[in-house]
């Protein structure tokens, strides 16, 4: 898939460069709403803390099954996988702005902005699809 290309390209460059010092910005909320509903919630660095499954994109009628874990700490750090069969322990940043996750150095390519999210899941627009995230570790796919 194009995607998945794409994507390991931009991680393969973005691991050339140095992520943020995370102290330098701090972690804002964002509004959101919850599916079905009108109830306003926010994505917040206390949100995101804990592990999170990045499970799959929707690009089209395209599904890219991704299964990376990512550890968020209320600091603005976090630790990643390069891939399901690795340990979490890359380091990176990440920060909100406005309705906004940056992720770096993994995802620093990539506009993500809020769509939706629940007490477990969100949903990140990107320019050509959808990522979606589960709160806890990646359960292994059956093929």
């Amino acid at each position: 898939m194009k995607f998945r290309s794409a994507l390991t390209l931009s991680l393969l460059l973005s691991a050339c460069g140095q992520a943020d010092d995370p102290g330098s910005k701090s972690a804002d909320t964002v509004a959101a709403t919850k599916p079905g509903t009108t109830q306003s919630t926010g994505l917040s660095s206390a949100y995101l803390e804990g592990q999170w499954c990045h499970t799959h994109n929707i690009m089209g009628d395209e599904r890219s099954d991704e299964m990376l874990s990512y550890i968020f700490s209320q600091d603005g750090t976090l630790l990643y996988q390069n891939n399901p069969t690795t340990e979490i322990d890359r380091p990176g940043t990440y920060v909100i702005e406005g309705r906004n996750l940056k992720i770096k150095p993994t995802l620093a390519f990539f506009n993500m902005e809020l769509e939706s999210m629940s007490q477990d899941e969100f949903i990140l627009k990107m320019a050509y699809g959808k990522m979606y995230w589960s709160r806890g570790a990646c359960k292994p796919t059956v093929q």
